[in-house]
């Protein structure tokens, strides 16, 4: 389920689906040997009265961050801290009140987090995009703006069905880089990544194109200086992974996947240069590739 995840040491963090809470699914957390070292479970803050779990961050310390919510009509928005052996650890309610799809950790414990506000018993209120960074306390610190990005999306959508159609959502995955700041995508073409700093301000705005009409980014990883964006083909069912230069964009090398490597691109390592992917193999086991470009 969503996004997969990895962090400086190679540890590979995915989260499970849960037949008996779905919404509060846990997230295991494998070495890169392929064992499995710790289960990060919402489910275990059973004082929150959680309803569901979403976007996860790697923490610092070896354990996770993860986004929460309890209630719906009005609902209680938490980021839980997990220990490095899965055990929970702390809570904090956020000042916010929006359905949360978005989540990623700062370097110094403040928080990104991205969603829609609507009014969910009013069914022709479709929301409005919300973005805005927490501090450690839970106070909101900067609310985030991308309307350039929005203006363009609109003028290339102008229909009545568009405007009546729910928002499409600020950001799509983000990732922490080595200079602290937050690398979040927006799920567009070309690619639009945005360069966040922990006070808000968004620092850069990078693009990055995909390899053609068609090709859609699905995930991306940001590796020291390099970032790789994966773009997918719905028509030819096809894969592409893009290594861009993290500072400006600019196309480093073009990779295409011919050999059925799966559908979730996890990782990425410039050090080593190594792509790793995830898929269900037979019997629904997990399969973690690891994959050289060539």
């Amino acid at each position: 389920m969503s996004s997969s995840k990895c962090d400086s040491d190679g540890n590979l963090y995915i989260r499970k689906y849960a037949v008996d809470h779905p919404m509060l699914g846990p997230v295991v957390k494998i070495d890169p040997d392929g064992k499995r070292v710790a289960l990060f479970d919402p489910a275990a803050f059973s004082q929150l009265a959680l309803d569901r779990a979403d976007g996860f961050s790697p923490a610092p310390d070896g354990g996770l961050y993860q986004i929460a919510q309890s209630g719906v009509l009005k609902p209680r928005i938490y980021v839980l801290h997990f220990s490095s052996d899965g055990s929970p650890s702390s809570s904090t309610h956020l000042d916010a009140d929006f359905e949360v799809y978005t989540f990623a950790a700062f370097a110094n414990g403040n928080f990104l987090v991205s969603g829609v506000q609507r009014d969910v018993q009013n069914k022709d209120d479709h929301g409005r995009n919300f973005t805005a960074v927490f501090s450690a306390d839970g106070r909101e610190l900067a609310e985030l703006s991308f309307q350039n990005a929005q203006k363009a999306v609109k003028e290339a959508t102008k229909s009545e069905a568009a405007e009546k159609s729910p928002p499409m959502l600020d950001l799509s995955d983000a990732e922490v880089g080595d200079d602290g700041n937050l690398y979040v995508m927006r799920n567009s073409s070309p690619a639009l990544v945005y360069v966040i700093a922990p006070s808000g301000k968004i620092m850069d705005t990078l693009k990055v194109a995909g390899p053609g009409t068609g090709s859609a980014p699905s995930a991306f990883h940001v590796s020291i200086n390099r970032m790789a964006v994966s773009f997918w083909n719905e028509d030819s069912q096809s894969q592409t992974v893009v290594v861009a230069d993290a500072q400006t964009g600019r196309k480093i090398a073009s990779y295409s996947d011919g050999a059925g490597l799966g559908p979730s691109f996890a990782c990425y390592s410039a050090i080593e240069g190594m792509f790793t992917f995830l898929k269900l193999g037979e019997g629904n086991a997990l399969q973690v590739i690891r994959a050289e470009p060539q």
